[in-house]
């Protein structure tokens, strides 16, 4: 019966009722209302069958709470993968950069530091942008937006991602490939770059103008790609789950 209290209170807030309200329905005291939604008392029986047919809901939903929705699930799987996912990531970063300064000044070679700057860290940013937009979602009700405009900044954000990827992860491959023949041949000039010019400079063209101050703008990249999953029209059922007994 913990839990009842706040229970009474949220049910009536979505009725759009008052205590003063709910109180002369149920013809008892407003400061009796007060007491049962702050804890100090608990209604009997009797009162919860009548409160819960003043608030057009059952007897349970007053004792348990309102049923967490399966779409409301989903979204906090979501949010609960993102954050391991950042999680994972961050350690990732965190953990290779003293390798990868190391491997830089012994060596002389950038093919780690391309790799780490072009592709696992703007990962963490992107996968940070999603989180955030996620967790704002669930804690703050904010809903995805079906307008033109909002889907266009989706679709707009995916096409450059996937021509970013398109660029960087084979430049990327091929900077590793070509470190680790640096570690078994002597003389360097034997080891291919497969790539064609054109695509290195284009890469390298892209990692200056957008990474050269930081990977901040992957972050923004993630806040525009949550909203990529457009809300579908509620059903009769959807509305039954939102507001049992209404």
């Amino acid at each position: 019966m913990a839990n009842v209290g706040k229970n009474i209170r949220l049910l009536r807030k979505q009725r759009q009722m008052t205590q003063d309200d709910l109180a002369e329905r149920l013809y008892v005291s407003r400061q009796t209302v007060s007491n049962y939604e702050t804890g100090k008392s608990n209604p009997d029986i009797d009162m919860l069958v009548r409160i819960a047919e003043v608030l057009q809901t059952d007897v349970k939903i007053l004792i348990f709470g309102l049923p967490v929705s399966p779409s409301r699930k989903k979204e906090v799987r979501k949010l609960l993968l993102g954050a391991v996912l950042l999680a994972v990531l961050a350690f990732l970063f965190f953990w290779l950069t003293p390798l990868e300064m190391t491997w830089r000044q012994n060596r002389f070679d950038l093919g780690p530091a391309f790799a780490m700057q072009m592709l696992l860290r703007p990962a963490v940013y992107l996968t940070g942008g999603f989180t955030v937009m996620q967790g704002i979602s669930l804690l703050w009700g904010i809903r995805r937006r079906p307008e033109k405009a909002f889907v266009r900044a989706h679709q707009g954000v995916v096409a450059f991602l996937t021509v970013y990827l398109l660029l960087t992860v084979p430049y990327c491959v091929m900077r590793l490939y070509v470190s680790w023949q640096m570690t078994r041949v002597s003389d360097f000039s034997t080891i291919p770059y497969f790539l064609p010019v054109f695509w290195q400079d284009a890469a390298l063209w892209v990692w200056a103008k957008l990474l050269a101050h930081g990977s901040f703008p992957f972050f923004l990249i993630g806040l525009v790609l949550w909203n990529g999953k457009r809300e579908r029209p509620k059903t009769a059922s959807d509305s039954k789950v939102d507001n049992p007994g209404g």
